[in-house]
């Protein structure tokens, strides 16, 4: 039965939206502002998926005020997908700046 085409998964109810957070761990409020971890939630009709991101300078977790802050602009930093769990310690960092959190991110992306 070559003749039959294969019909196409998905429809119109398909969508994805984004979360954007800030060096502080605030939700990015316009397009200028810099993000340093994301949520990815794809909708489909056989249900809702979450993806975790956030920045990753030469394989390390990126921290917005350690050595490479003042370079910002010239570095290339990148999203990563991580773990929840990667994602919730990298958080914790951004709103408390603890450095704990950081080293724990940093320990958790590892395993990735």
């Amino acid at each position: 039965m070559r003749y039959i085409s294969k019909i196409k998964k998905g429809g119109l109810d398909d969508h994805t939206t984004e979360k954007t957070f800030n060096s502080t761990g605030d939700l990015v409020d316009n397009e200028k502002e810099k993000s340093y971890a994301k949520i990815v939630k794809n909708t489909t009709r056989s249900g809702i998926t979450e993806s975790h991101y956030i920045k990753v300078y030469n394989g390390v977790v990126y921290d917005p005020w350690g050595m490479h802050s003042h370079r910002e602009d010239y570095v290339d930093a990148k999203m990563r997908r991580v773990s929840k769990e990667t994602f919730d310690f990298y958080m914790l960092y951004l709103k408390t700046r603890n450095s704990l959190y950081l080293t724990r991110s940093q320990r958790s992306f590892i395993n990735d």
